[in-house]
């Protein structure tokens, strides 16, 4: 009697994570859709917008026994490859802007950045930063940016009227600030409102061709949804006569499943290592879709909505045990592997890991 009451108990479990799951991206889709109905981003009384695009969270998440060991569940289970077909509701140019000229990528670390729990440190900082600038780099053994930036013919250009078209899908050059928690940017919770409000506390008149990335500690909360919606997301605003384009990505310490693939990675730190592959999504959707106008497809999808939480055919495995897909060089000569989702092709919509070949 007691098995059969837990057997059932755990069913209803699962049926409540589906459940939660299929509310979530309904909601997503509908978010998606509310997203492009004005032409400036506002926010509600609770400081929230939805004039943003998420990054959705990790599918695995709906579909484990709430009552399992999920560290193990996403040690033992290798990434998903993906379809190598093209997608039935393919992009498509709506009309307005790129960037074709990326200045630099602005980094806004806020929170503790200093703790000793292993992810929220220097090293996580500096793993961050290597993929920033290492995904600035036209590498021709493992071009990972030139899928996004057209370096085959094949993958095609994501262009605008006038034929200006996404060059750069991430900036060598990196500009960095810190900023403690504070009651000015709402504490250890901050709202979308109090996002922009960081961002415009350090952008100054603001660089309209630069893209502000917050990047949170493991102990801040975003309460529009971080963790429970969303992994990140990006947006934009006016500061004074420029729009800038920004943010926000937070480490997923503290619910790894939900913005993670695996509990151990190629880099030492999985939360870290998990939040560069979402702010590479969000570096590429906001170099071709900025104003929430140009690409996406008739379900309000940008390109790297349609290329989530797969990882290609090449994953490989580490000594350590952690996958990875993508080698980046860094600044210094060397190189470091990620576990990095794929991109969009422009041209055919379908996902792929490596501009060179390309490879799927």
């Amino acid at each position: 009697m007691h098995n059969r009451l837990t057997r059932n108990r755990i069913r209803l479990a699962a049926a409540h994570c589906l459940l939660a799951g299929i509310l979530s991206i309904s909601a997503m889709a509908m978010a998606e859709s509310n997203a492009r109905n004005a032409s400036e981003p506002v926010h509600d009384a609770d400081g929230n917008t939805q004039q943003k695009i998420k990054h959705q969270l990790s599918p695995e998440i709906y579909l484990q026994n709430p009552f399992s060991n999920h560290s193990t569940a996403l040690l033992a289970k290798a990434p998903t490859a993906g379809s190598t077909a093209a997608a039935s509701s393919p992009i498509t140019y709506q009309g307005g802007p790129v960037m074709g000229n990326l200045s630099k990528v602005v980094l806004i670390w806020y929170g503790n950045w200093k703790q000793t729990n292993g992810t929220d440190n220097a090293a996580g900082q500096q793993i961050i930063r290597d993929a920033i600038w290492g995904m600035s780099q036209q590498n021709l053994v493992n071009n990972y940016s030139g899928i996004t930036t057209g370096f085959s013919s094949n993958l095609g250009l994501y262009t605008q009227t006038g034929n200006t078209f996404v060059t750069q899908a991430s900036s060598p050059v990196i500009t960095e600030f810190t900023q403690a928690a504070s009651a000015a940017y709402g504490n250890k919770s901050m709202s979308d409102a109090n996002v922009f409000a960081l961002v415009k506390a350090y952008a100054g008149a603001g660089d309209a061709n630069a893209i502000y990335l917050v990047l949170s500690s493991s102990d801040i909360a975003e309460r529009s949804g971080f963790l429970t919606q969303y992994c990140g997301w990006h947006s934009y605003g006016s500061i004074g006569a420029n729009t800038v384009k920004y943010g926000f990505i937070g480490n997923p310490n503290k619910s790894l499943a939900s913005c993670a693939v695996q509990t151990i990675s190629p880099n030492g730190n999985a939360a870290v290592d998990g939040m560069v592959s979402v702010i590479a999504h969000e570096l590429i959707e906001t170099v071709t879709d900025p104003l929430l106008n140009a690409w996406y497809n008739a379900a309000g999808s940008e390109n790297s909505d349609m290329c989530s939480w797969t990882f290609g055919s090449k994953v490989q495995k580490a000594s350590n045990g952690a996958y990875w897909n993508v080698t980046l060089p860094t600044s210094t000569g060397g190189s470091r592997n990620y576990l990095l989702q794929r991109q969009l092709s422009a041209k055919d919509s379908k996902c792929y890991i490596n501009a060179t070949g390309p490879v799927q």
